[in-house]
């Protein structure tokens, strides 16, 4: 998962993973009016209707990540401001044993490079960006740009979820209504182009996926607290090899409506990173 791992995926797959994790990120807008007789609803478009009302006024969270990528857990946890242009992230991840810090700020995405990879990937710089015109760079701003409007995730859930079952529960001490979603591929199509996928690829993984499975569970004010994935099929079809296709994902988001402050790191202290294809 992170710069440290030496073998990989052919890079379309790798970054299509990454695309996935970071629009698991962005589900966080699903937000909206408070439905106080505890309603739940039967059908995305209904909850995207009733999910607009805050989504531009609580636009920052705390979360936290758990992942499996080829059996092997990923953890991290951070904070985001989710405003458009002036979107900003940072994210600490512990991965195969091995800290690392991600920042997100000005459309640019930093990598704090562990100590002994320094020399080889940053020219011995403590922070790594992508050059503004590589491939990579270009795959993951239009990830990021993706998920900065809350909207945008809105209106995917709009036209390819389907709500298949909802449930009154209590999560964390705290209700929360529970919806199992699944998720169109086909008419998710546009959206997975960001990885760099050709359109025969595309149009072969939506033949052998369907649909992928969602779970959301919203807070009584319609926010999201917990959001899980299993992306292990659509892995399998994008031809990921067998060791690394296994891959699910957790969010959880806590304390809505903190001031988020990320900076970029200091422009001496910042390499470019070059990725072997």
């Amino acid at each position: 998962m992170g710069l440290h791992m030496r073998k990989r995926p052919g890079l379309a797959v790798a970054t299509l993973a990454l695309v996935l994790t970071l629009t698991g990120c962005g589900a966080r807008a699903v937000s909206g009016t408070p439905s106080g007789d505890g309603h739940l609803f039967d059908n995305a478009q209904e909850l995207v209707r009733a999910a607009t009302g805050e989504t531009d006024q609580v636009k920052s969270a705390k979360f936290s990540m758990t992942m499996t990528v080829a059996g092997q857990p990923v953890t991290g946890q951070g904070e985001g401001r989710f405003d458009g242009d002036n979107t900003a992230m940072r994210m600490s991840m512990t991965a195969s044993g091995i800290d690392e810090e991600m920042l997100y700020v000005g459309k640019k995405i930093y990598l704090q490079v562990p100590e002994q990879y320094r020399d080889q990937l940053t020219s011995g710089k403590p922070w790594g960006q992508f050059p503004e015109n590589s491939n990579f760079s270009k795959v993951m701003g239009a990830a990021q740009a993706q998920q900065n409007d809350p909207k945008q995730m809105l209106q995917q859930i709009q036209e390819a979820g389907t709500i298949t079952r909802s449930a009154q529960e209590t999560l964390d001490g705290k209700p929360a209504t529970h919806y199992w979603i699944d998720v169109d591929v086909a008419k998710s199509v546009d959206k997975l182009a960001q990885s760099g996928l050709s359109q025969a690829q595309l149009q072969g993984m939506a033949s052998k996926v369907k649909t992928v499975p969602m779970q959301l569970w919203l807070n009584e004010d319609l926010l999201p607290v917990q959001i899980t994935e299993d992306m292990t099929e659509l892995m399998r079809a994008a031809g990921a090899p067998a060791s690394t296709q296994n891959m699910t994902l957790t969010m959880k988001y806590t304390d809505w409506g903190i001031p988020v402050d990320v900076q970029a790191p200091p422009a001496d202290e910042v390499g470019d990173i070059e990725l072997p294809n």
